[in-house]
């Protein structure tokens, strides 16, 4: 009878690093070898060192979980679990001493990765984490008349434009730009109106219609991508060309002829993709009903009263086209100033705490990181003999409040993989 027990136990810890992350998670568990893989490639990658008995790892992974979905297929999310023997040494070697550890690689091993600070471990802060943070290098051409410059300072090497309506920069650009940015020159100009289309020859058939264009090398000439724009295909068509296997016109032809047919997983991600960017548009939640009711419970707990019009979303109700009466500017600013007064005056003093919601702990212990308050939800993970005995968990996160949501909501969402 002993021995299912042991083997209950032997394999506990496995079942606790999977279980840590959602069922279906994109976010891909890895080992030391995978890890010295994935830092071959010249793509960003984002990579959580976590162990499955600290608590704030519990909290973590669901927001984690989230980003990636945001990011998906652009910007892999992995974890790394230090409990493992086998990924104790590149634990040790990444510098973890407290869990969760997040790091950005920009390009594999080429570039210095980048400590996720955040203050909110959340999937906004996640998601923007990674998306800021791709060295893509694209060139933005602001006025067509600036393209002839841009095609011949770079003649001597492969160009790839892309013609759209959109603000900034896609995301599948950006991933592109940085994947090929040692064999291509990237560039993108943003036609608002359709008027550089008209120019160049080219007729819209709908508003959010995008081009790619490549300039080979030593021409002014460029060949318009017959392929579908998404990650895969688009990879494909400039591994082609990277590779030298096949003429350019032969290249394009081919991926003419391709296909996409989502699977039922890929179509679940797009949805689940279409539902975050509308929980950014509503400051993190899933639509205005559900925003409108957390701001009802801060009214009634005391701590709301004015939660819309302290964090940009203008008082209950405003989204209705009822036009309130303007209030005197003078008298504006004596209210406001009495109302601080009274608050300042009726406030309890509070712990210090950082700008997203943290206390902040400054005595440092013998290994540097700051002391943090005990967590008896966590259970202590056991002694290594390669890792460093001096393991400490970041602060205790506060409840993600409206100020975070809001700011959020400021953000404006990312696009779909199309272009």
């Amino acid at each position: 009878m002993l021995l299912p027990q042991l083997i209950v136990v032997a394999l506990a810890p496995a079942f606790v690093s999977a279980a840590l992350f959602p069922k279906g998670s994109l976010v891909k568990q890895i080992d030391a070898k995978q890890f010295k893989k994935i830092m071959k490639d010249n793509s960003t990658s984002v990579i959580s060192f976590t162990a499955p008995w600290c608590g704030h790892c519990q909290k973590m992974a669901p927001e984690f979980s989230k980003a990636a979905v945001g990011v998906h297929p652009f910007i892999p999310f992995y974890n790394v679990d230090c409990d493992d023997q086998k990924n104790k040494k590149l634990c040790a070697e990444q510098g973890v001493q407290g869990f969760p550890t997040i790091k950005l690689f920009p390009r594999g091993s080429q570039e210095k990765p980048k400590l996720f600070e955040h203050a909110q471990r959340s999937a906004s802060a996640f998601y923007y984490f990674a998306a800021r943070n791709i060295p893509h290098g694209v060139k933005k051409i602001y006025h067509l008349e600036d393209l002839p410059a841009w095609i011949e300072e770079n003649v001597d090497r492969d160009r790839a434009l892309l013609l759209n309506n959109g603000k900034g920069i896609p995301l599948l650009w950006q991933a592109i730009g940085n994947k090929y940015k040692e064999h291509f020159a990237f560039g993108i100009h943003r036609d608002r109106r359709g008027k550089s289309f008209q120019k160049m020859g080219f007729e819209l058939e709908n508003d959010g219609d995008s081009k790619v264009l490549i300039y080979p090398a030593g021409s002014k000439d460029f060949v318009v991508y017959e392929g579908i724009q998404k990650y895969d295909p688009l990879t494909k068509f400039f591994n082609s060309v990277v590779a030298g296997t096949a003429d350019l016109k032969t290249v394009n032809e081919q991926a003419k002829q391709e296909t996409y047919e989502p699977s039922e997983e890929e179509l679940e991600i797009e949805r689940q993709q279409e539902a975050q960017r509308m929980a950014l548009a509503h400051g993190g939640f899933q639509d205005i009903a559900g925003f409108e009711a957390a701001v009802q419970e801060a009214v009634k707990s005391g701590h709301g009263a004015d939660y819309h019009a302290q964090h940009g979303f203008g008082k209950p109700g405003s989204h209705s086209p009822k036009k309130e009466k303007e209030e005197d500017p003078t008298h504006k600013i004596l209210k406001a100033q009495k109302e601080a007064e009274a608050e300042s005056a009726n406030s309890p003093k509070m712990a210090k705490t950082g700008g997203g919601g943290q206390a902040v702990f400054e005595a440092a212990t013998e290994s540097g990181h700051p002391r943090t308050a005990d967590d008896e939800s966590v259970t202590p993970g056991p002694a290594s003999d390669t890792m460093p005995d001096t393991y400490t968990q970041e602060p205790v996160t506060a409840q993600e409040t409206g100020s975070s949501k809001a700011a959020a909501a400021e953000e404006t969402a990312r696009p779909k993989d199309e272009l």
